[in-house]
């Protein structure tokens, strides 16, 4: 093999080799993130119906049902949905309204444990969810909490009932 010489046959295959090497090694590297990646999905029109139902269920089939699962009656709900939606932090997505996302939350703050059944939705989605709406309630804060002052009530600081609250006693 004379490497000088750009029409050697043996040195034309041996390069033609190495080519159909990495080729073959780069479809095989880009098979494999393909196959990692996985294949892009829309949501299964029969999940999404359980949802729609779940939140039905949830919000209007029985008047206990929303104070069961989200420890607050309907209307209070719908208020607190307004008032998310008004603020402009929190619109729906293209797979989940408002709604769906505020009763996640709340059904975790409410039960504290995250079952991906009830919504049927992943670990990803809910926390993706619960940490947005956490962010969007947190920026409404100030208008709903104040902070009191930092001196104690007088009918509080004269009554017996509440001095042993506040009473420092030593031990010993």
């Amino acid at each position: 093999m004379d490497l000088s010489n750009p029409n050697d046959p043996l040195l034309n295959s041996a390069i033609a080799s190495i080519i159909m090497v990495i080729t073959i090694i780069m479809t095989l590297i880009e098979r494999e993130e393909t196959d990692r990646r996985g294949i892009a999905r829309e949501p299964s029109l029969i999940r999404e119906q359980w949802r729609q139902a779940h939140m039905y269920h949830i919000l209007t089939a029985w008047p206990n049902n929303c104070v069961h699962y989200l420890r607050m009656s309907n209307a209070i709900f719908y208020g607190l949905v307004h008032i998310l939606r008004s603020n402009g932090s929190l619109h729906d997505t293209r797979y989940v309204c408002v709604e769906e996302q505020l009763a996640l939350f709340l059904y975790m703050l409410g039960h504290n444990r995250v079952r991906d059944i009830e919504f049927i939705r992943s670990g990803e989605t809910v926390s993706l969810y619960f940490n947005k709406v956490l962010g969007t309630i947190y920026t409404i804060t100030e208008r709903f909490v104040r902070q009191s002052g930092s001196e104690t009530p007088l009918e509080i600081r004269n009554s017996a009932e509440w001095f042993s609250y506040f009473e420092v006693k030593l031990i010993q």
